[in-house]
């Protein structure tokens, strides 16, 4: 009976760590397939769009986040991220994760964001931008730019 017991006990924890292995190396396959496509958007576009110039944004922008840009507390946003000056590098981007899923609103998504430290005239501020894919291809769905020259 005990034997019985230890048996199953350990067929479970084998196929547990079975699928925490398929899980893991999912996970790496597919940061490493996005982290091979998006580089290169975001090592052209990432410059233009903290340029501080919205024109030259727009294009970059998913409809969503184009029409949350174009309100003006989004032109306000916009224009205080223009505090930290004319950008003078860009750190490599570094993966954090990606998002798939179903919205009733907006159908399939799958979303991959990235992290990179710029280097501005005024300081250093830590870019998160949240890529949106469709059709292979990528769209700024967001960004997020967090720096103590805000706090000044």
């Amino acid at each position: 009976m005990f034997k019985k017991l230890l048996k199953i006990v350990g067929t479970a924890f084998l196929l547990l760590l079975v699928l925490a292995a398929c899980l893991a190396t999912w996970s790496y396959l597919s940061a490493s397939k996005h982290t091979k496509a998006a580089e290169p958007y975001l090592t052209k576009n990432l410059p233009e769009a903290v340029s501080w110039d919205f024109e030259n944004l727009k294009p970059l922008l998913t409809p969503k986040a184009l029409e949350a840009f174009e309100t003006e507390r989004g032109q306000k946003i916009y224009e205080l991220f223009s505090r930290l000056g004319k950008l003078k590098s860009l750190e490599e981007s570094k993966f954090l994760r990606s998002q798939s899923g179903v919205t009733t609103s907006t159908g399939i998504y799958d979303v991959v964001i990235f992290s990179t430290l710029g280097h501005f005239e005024s300081g250093d501020a830590n870019i998160t931008t949240t890529l949106s894919v469709v059709d292979g291809s990528y769209s700024i769905q967001a960004i997020n730019i967090n720096s103590d020259i805000f706090l000044e």
